[in-house]
């Protein structure tokens, strides 16, 4: 009897062994499993890219100072916006960083900022003609030409502007402008708008970032067209 028994705890105790050696190759195997899946994936997925296009320095002796609401501004010595009949905005340059996944949003605000720019701006009724036409610069007519770098852009998140404002998730865009009469370089401005509005700063979370920058670029038009303004009185 007793060596019955000595005989079935020594089957019982191999068969324990058996299944836990049974499971942990079976642990061993589900590992290397997910091992090789999240390796596959990180494969076949690659990492968000980004490209860096180099912001132009600012032109030799100019020097940018406040001016309420615009970061900094710079005018040609004696230079006002008194008796010019056309202000020509050529199409906008991007110079900021590129991210794969702000294409569509990023050429919306290439093409929004020379629209708001002459929107605003005709509203002042300090030049004749405000166009975004090249073929308006008429022949003999007193003309400007605005030109606009993107030096700064991101569209921010919904998720960030959920945990609070200074999170970063507002949309950020930052424009320099240079005006030119002929070669002659007679302003530059430098503004920056993120995330400007009331009701983006309450409520972030519950607008999209398309609609929180298209604000942003319309306050940034405005103050722009307020200095304009100011400078030709």
């Amino acid at each position: 009897m007793k060596t019955n028994h000595m005989f079935q705890g020594w089957i019982k105790n191999t068969v324990r062994l058996g299944l836990v050696g049974g499971l942990s190759l079976l642990m061993g195997y589900a590992s290397s499993s997910m091992a090789q899946t999240t390796q596959t994936n990180q494969t076949t997925q690659p990492k968000q890219k980004e490209k860096k296009n180099k912001v132009p320095p600012l032109p030799e002796g100019v020097k940018l100072h406040k001016d309420q609401n615009i970061q900094g501004v710079w005018l040609a010595d004696g230079f006002n916006f008194k008796g010019y009949q056309t202000l020509y905005i050529a199409p906008t340059v991007f110079a900021a960083v590129e991210r794969d996944n702000e294409i569509d949003i990023r050429e919306m605000a290439m093409q929004l900022v020379p629209e708001q720019l002459a929107t605003q701006l005709r509203d002042t009724k300090v030049f004749a003609n405000v166009t975004t036409n090249s073929a308006d610069m008429k022949p003999g007519t007193k003309s400007l030409k605005l030109e606009n770098t993107i030096i700064e852009y991101s569209k921010g998140s919904a998720a960030g502007r959920e945990f609070g404002y200074h999170i970063g998730g507002q949309p950020n865009i930052k424009v320099r402008g240079q005006i030119y009469d002929g070669d002659k370089l007679v302003c530059v401005f430098e503004i920056k708008r993120s995330g400007v509005g009331a009701e983006a700063r309450m409520s972030g979370g519950g607008m999209s970032s398309e609609e929180i920058q298209r604000n942003d670029i319309r306050v940034l038009a405005r103050d722009v067209a307020s200095f304009v303004r100011r400078t030709a009185e």
